[in-house]
């Protein structure tokens, strides 16, 4: 991930007011999530599931927090359980930003899947989402999706692919 990219997901968590981060740690997000976990701005708790890191965020909202959930594209699948029984039946709201995988150029053959299941199953979640492909978009993304989470109270997702995740394009 270039440098810009992940300057721009920190800068954009913290203009929307996240200060608690769950996080699954993932190679494709490893550089973000150092950088969050290294920035006093924002309170980390590693997660062993997607789940468990809905559930975490969950709590943190209800502590007073604003939380965000970075997680890999397939973590998407592994937290709709709670997505649906948290955030989709309870009204609490969570902003997830994910590096997605499986788009066109994306060099790895096992992460092609992900681009016919990411979408739908956000759309089945009701978790409303934007697809940013440019560095400069990232900041903006996430404040919006912040706003949009915290005033329907549901969860929302910010999906990074094109130049936002990938060196080379």
């Amino acid at each position: 991930m270039k440098t810009e990219a992940v300057d721009a997901s920190i800068s954009g968590l913290k203009q929307a007011g996240i200060n608690f981060i769950s996080l699954l740690p993932d190679s494709d997000w490893a550089e973000v999530q150092r950088a969050a976990m290294n920035d006093p701005s924002f309170q980390c708790v590693p997660v062993s599931n997607e789940a468990i890191g809905v559930a975490v965020c969950a709590g943190a909202w209800l502590g007073g927090k604003k939380p965000a959930l970075l997680i890999p594209t397939a973590g998407i699948l592994a937290a709709a359980f709670p997505l649906t029984t948290l955030n989709m039946q309870k009204s609490i709201p969570l902003v997830m930003v994910v590096p997605y995988r499986g788009g066109l150029g994306d060099g790895i053959w096992f992460m092609g899947p992900y681009n016919v299941t990411t979408e739908p199953v956000l759309k089945d979640l009701q978790v409303a989402y934007t697809v940013v492909t440019k560095i400069g978009e990232i900041a903006p993304a996430i404040r919006q999706a912040q706003l949009s989470a915290e005033a329907w109270l549901q969860a929302t997702a910010v999906l990074l692919t094109g130049e936002t995740i990938f060196d080379e394009n």
